[in-house]
C-alpha cells in the first residue's frame, strides 16, 4: 500500500468492520515482531522537585516494550507499547507501574483513494500544574481515533484529502477532562514540481467533555508549503484558528514548520508549534528522552494557547557502534482563563553503544527548568540503560 496523505483522521462508522478485515490480514500474513527488555538506574538531584529542601533519589528501572509491525497491499499496522516498573531505592515515593505507546491500524478499502485508520496513544501527565511533577502527580491519558480519509484526483498534479474523524480522551484519574471530539477537514494539494508541494487546509473539531462544561469548537485555516530535497526536508503551515465557548472565543494565528537535514552521519531537526488547544487534548508535541513535562493535564477545564520549539541532533560518527543525541526544547502556556500560564526550558544528552546484535547499552542526561507564577523549579536527571532486543520476521 503506499499511501501519500498529510495526515490519518478517524470516525466511528465501520469500527468493526475496519478492526476485522484488519486482523484477519495480520494473521494470514507473517509480522516483524520486536521485544526489549531492559533494566536501568536513574539519578535525580531533586525527586521530588521543591524549591527548597532538594532530596535526591536513585531509582531503579525495569522495562518491557512490544513492537509490531505489517504492511501488505491493502493493511499497514504499526504498535509500540512499553510497560516501565520504578522503584525509588530512598522511598521519596512511591513504586509504580505504567503502560504507555501508540498503535495504528490503516486499511486501504479503495486503491489510494479511501483510508479507515484506528490509532490509540497512551501518554504519562502531570496531572495539576500547581503541584511537583512527581509519581503521585501523574496519571495516563487515552486517546483513541478512528475514521475515513477520502482522496480525489482532479488532475495529475492536485489532490483533495477530505476527512472525517471522531476521538475519545479519557484520563485514568481527572474525570472532568474526559471528553469526546468530532471533526471534518479538508485540504488541497498541488504538487509544483517533483520535489514541492502546496497546499489550503480547514479544519474542525467540535470537542464535548463528559462534565459538560468546557464544550468548545475549534476551527483552523492554513496554506501550507513542502519540499524534499537530497539532503534537506522542510514543511511549513501558517494561518489562523479559533476556539468558541459559551464564556468566549480566543483566537490567535496558528503556525507549524519542521525542518530535517541529513547527511552521511549526522541529522538535525528544527520544529516548531503554535496553535490553540484545550486541558484535555493538550499538545501533541514531542519530547527527547522523556525530559520535561511536555505532555500536561490540568485539574480544571480552560482553552490555551501553546508554543514550543524543539531542536535535535544525532551523530553515529562517533565510533561504528554509536548514537549520540541531543535535544533543546522550549513550551509555553498561556491559559485563558485559569492562573497555570508556564515556561519550559530543557535539554538533553543521550548515547547508547550496540553491544552485540540483541544487548544495547546506553545513558541519557537531562536538565529540566520550569517557570510559572507559582515558583521556579530545576531539575537534572541521569539515567543508565541496558537492553536486549529480539526481532522475528
Amino acid at each position: 500500500m503506499n499511501r501519500k496523505s498529510q495526515k490519518a483522521l478517524g470516525f466511528t462508522p465501520l469500527t468493526v468492520t475496519l478492526l476485522a478485515l484488519s486482523l484477519q490480514s495480520l494473521q494470514a500474513s507473517p509480522l516483524e515482531t520486536t521485544v526489549e527488555l531492559g533494566a536501568g538506574l536513574e539519578h535525580s538531584s531533586n525527586a521530588l522537585k521543591t524549591s527548597t529542601g532538594e532530596r535526591s533519589e536513585l531509582e531503579q528501572q525495569a522495562i518491557a516494550a512490544l513492537g509490531l509491525n505489517y504492511e501488505s497491499s491493502s493493511v499497514i499496522a504499526e504498535l509500540d507499547y512499553i510497560t516501565r516498573f520504578t522503584v525509588y531505592d530512598e522511598n521519596t515515593q512511591s513504586d509504580q507501574a505504567e503502560i504507555t505507546g501508540d498503535a495504528s491500524i490503516t486499511y486501504e478499502q479503495m486503491d489510494d483513494q479511501l483510508y479507515w485508520t484506528l490509532e490509540n496513544n497512551r501518554r504519562n501527565l502531570v496531572r495539576d500544574r500547581a503541584l511537583a511533577n512527581i509519581q503521585s502527580n501523574r496519571e495516563v491519558r487515552a486517546i483513541t481515533t478512528i475514521g475515513p480519509e477520502l482522496i480525489l484526483r482532479p488532475s495529475a498534479s492536485d489532490a483533495i484529502y477530505t476527512g472525517l474523524s471522531y476521538s475519545d480522551t479519557s484520563y485514568d484519574d481527572s474525570d472532568q477532562q474526559n471528553s469526546n471530539s468530532t471533526g471534518a477537514s479538508i485540504s488541497w494539494q498541488r504538487s509544483l514540481s517533483e520535489v514541492d508541494v502546496a497546499s489550503v487546509n480547514i479544519n474542525y473539531q467540535d470537542v464535548k467533555f463528559d462534565a459538560g462544561l468546557g464544550d468548545n469548537q475549534y476551527y483552523r485555516a492554513t496554506i501550507g508549503y513542502s519540499a524534499s530535497l537530497s539532503k534537506l526536508s522542510y514543511n511549513i503551515d501558517v494561518g489562523y484558528n479559533t476556539s468558541q465557548r459559551e464564556s468566549g472565543d480566543a483566537n490567535g494565528g496558528y503556525f507549524q514548520a519542521e525542518t530535517i537535514y541529513l547527511s552521511r552521519s549526522s541529522s538535525w531537526r528544527l520544529a516548531g508549534l503554535h496553535e490553540l488547544t484545550d486541558t484535555s487534548r493538550g499538545g501533541e508535541v514531542g519530547d527527547f528522552v522523556d525530559i520535561g513535562d511536555f505532555y500536561n493535564s490540568a485539574l480544571e477545564v480552560d482553552v490555551f494557547e501553546l508554543t514550543y520549539l524543539e531542536l535535535e541532533y544525532s551523530n553515529s560518527a562517533l565510533c561504528g557502534a554509536c548514537l549520540f543525541s541531543a535535544a533543546v526544547l522550549v513550551q509555553s502556556e498561556d491559559y485563558e482563563e485559569l492562573d497555570n500560564d508556564s515556561d519550559e526550558y530543557a535539554f538533553g544528552t543521550s548515547l547508547t553503544y550496540q553491544i552485540n546484535s540483541l544487548l544495547t547499552g546506553g545513558c541519557c542526561l537531562a536538565t529540566v527548568i520550569s517557570v510559572s507564577k507559582i515558583t521556579m523549579l530545576g531539575m537534572t536527571t541521569l539515567l543508565l540503560m541496558l537492553a536486549l532486543r529480539s526481532i522475528r520476521h
